[in-house]
């Protein structure tokens, strides 16, 4: 028997088509984890007790079976894109925008034939709009975008099986290789922003543009955060503040109109302009608006609620391996948690470190570990992660506050954070079945605890009053960026006021994010498939 060593094991995962059930030919996706928790069965028995001049307990029985499966990573854009959308039980918005696996041309991105849906987001004028996208994962430079986009060379109509864009070479793609649709960019002139207190209201159609951007057509959502202004000062506003195209930054849409989008939770950088290099009567700059996926928590009757399940595969070396070692056709083990249901997903971001994340699924069932000729469909060819870049939390954090709702700053220096989605999610048994029956999926619940630096008496009166108050954070690094958003929120004093000696004042804080009345969702993340660095 040879020895199973937890560095040779490995951990990956495929979606599930029905509890329990995996498509024809599953996408099994490789992970990365720190350490694997309750990865298999936990099976319950019962032994008998009977009065004896014996003494002993007889053999007992088995009256049930838990599975389960947990795991903690380094936070990295990969996991995120993995994991989020199933976590808050819903369907991202524009994933029908990514393609994995586009073969390259000369002239673009190969991809299924477009449907109408998708001919419409992606759009091409010669002089503008035009959209943008983002390739990463190619062998050959020149089919990546590497902290660049890449603008469509021609429009994209229903059926069409390519992407066209310019300067590629001819290349097969990796299992891994992503191209997403990342932005667009108005014609020269076209974008005009306005700002009145706080409001932000962006407008197509100005300083005589021949074609308009139709806001209603590129995928966006209400609630969904989007980045004002390209990667450089080529494609940002000027502003009448001073500087040569200094108005750009993260902005929330609160409204989605044909000709304009009102826009809130601005960067302080984002300042009125009509569209010029100087923001009043300059020359005609093309803004970039930039933007991704977008996920949020719904109500179970929306269209877009979904609960997902899935498949994770755990790898045991040399598990059927015999003694004294001898070859066997297959040594290598292969456990399965089935039907796993995503339950609480925690991210940590302590001080001075790495941001990392743990996860933990309730599952129906584990199946005994399988040889390798008893492996499931495409578990062999996994996919490898991609965007595996860790984000830390000293220089990858952009944004991080908690506001009132008219967004004076209340809180913006925390010395540690914990988020927390957690949706009760319970095993249900009836007679007859050793494992779940049905797994119940309860209220969902979005935390945030930890410490803040206290440097505003309002905090306290906020936490006293139970204040209803609101917060966002932004996390970036090469690999792309995701913003999450508390749309309304309760900050919950935890510990009271400690004092550290030599330090700062701190204030413990557990920040309760509750429906919002107006988006009707508790908490958000907006994807980036890029994001400028400053």
């Amino acid at each position: 028997m040879s020895q199973v060593l937890t560095n040779n094991t490995g951990l990956q995962y495929a979606k599930e088509t029905t509890p329990g059930v995996l498509p024809g030919s599953p996408d099994w996706k490789i992970l990365e984890p720190n350490s694997i928790s309750d990865l298999g069965a936990t099976v319950e028995t019962e032994s008998r007790n009977p009065i004896s001049k014996l003494r002993q307990r007889r053999k007992g029985t088995v009256t049930g079976v838990d599975a389960s499966l947990g795991y903690d990573a380094d936070l990295t854009m990969d996991v995120m894109h993995d994991f989020a959308e199933a976590f808050l039980y819903t369907t991202i918005t524009n994933d029908d925008c990514t393609f994995r696996a586009a073969n390259a041309t000369a002239t673009g991105y190969t991809i299924p034939a477009a449907t109408a849906a998708q001919a419409a987001k992606f759009q091409y004028t010669a002089a503008g709009p035009i959209s943008l996208v983002h390739a990463e994962g190619y062998a050959t430079a020149a089919n990546n975008s590497t902290g660049t986009v890449k603008p469509l060379s021609a429009d994209l109509g229903s059926t069409d099986t390519e992407i066209q864009v310019a300067g590629l070479s001819v290349e097969t793609a990796p299992t891994n290789a992503e191209v997403s649709l990342a932005g667009i960019r108005a014609e020269d002139g076209d974008l005009a922003l306005a700002v009145s207190s706080g409001v932000g209201t962006l407008t197509s159609g100005n300083n005589a543009a021949v074609t308009n951007i139709d806001f209603t057509t590129l995928g966006l959502t209400v609630g969904q955060f989007i980045h004002v202004g390209g990667l450089t000062s080529t494609n940002r506003f000027g502003s009448t503040a001073g500087g040569s195209n200094d108005s750009y930054g993260l902005a929330r849409v609160t409204a989605i109109a044909a000709g304009s989008l009102t826009l809130d939770k601005m960067d302080a950088t984002l300042t009125a302009s009509d569209g010029t290099d100087t923001g009043s009567s300059g020359t005609d700059v093309f803004v970039d608006l930039l933007f991704g996926r977008f996920i949020r928590n719904v109500a179970v009757d929306d269209s877009d609620y979904q609960e997902q399940t899935f498949q994770f595969e755990g790898s045991l070396p040399n598990l059927f391996e015999t003694e004294p070692p001898t070859p066997v056709a297959n040594p290598d083990g292969f456990g399965y948690v089935t039907a796993a249901q995503p339950n609480t997903m925690v991210v940590s971001l302590p001080v001075r470190s790495k941001a990392t994340v743990t996860f933990a699924f309730v599952g129906r069932d584990a199946e005994e570990p399988v040889d390798n000729g008893s492996r499931k469909t495409n578990a062999s060819t996994a996919r490898l992660p991609l965007f595996t870049g860790a984000l830390n939390t000293s220089a990858d954090i952009f944004r991080l506050r908690i506001t009132d709702v008219d967004e004076t700053g209340l809180m913006s220096d925390f010395k540690d954070l914990t988020l927390t989605i957690d949706n009760q999610v319970t095993p249900e048994y009836v007679l007859g079945t050793a494992g779940a029956r049905f797994i119940n999926v309860g209220n969902l619940l979005v935390n945030m605890t930890g410490e803040a630096l206290f440097l505003d008496k309002n905090v306290a009166d906020r936490i006293r009053a139970n204040t209803e108050v609101t917060g966002e954070y932004l996390l970036r690094n090469d690999d792309g960026a995701f913003a999450g958003d508390f749309p309304s929120c309760t900050i919950k004093g935890n510990g009271g006021v400690s004092y550290p000696v030599g330090e700062t004042v701190r204030i413990g804080i557990d920040i309760e994010a509750h429906v919002d009345d107006i988006l009707q969702t508790s908490h958000s993340f907006s994807f980036f498939p890029v994001y400028p660095a400053s």
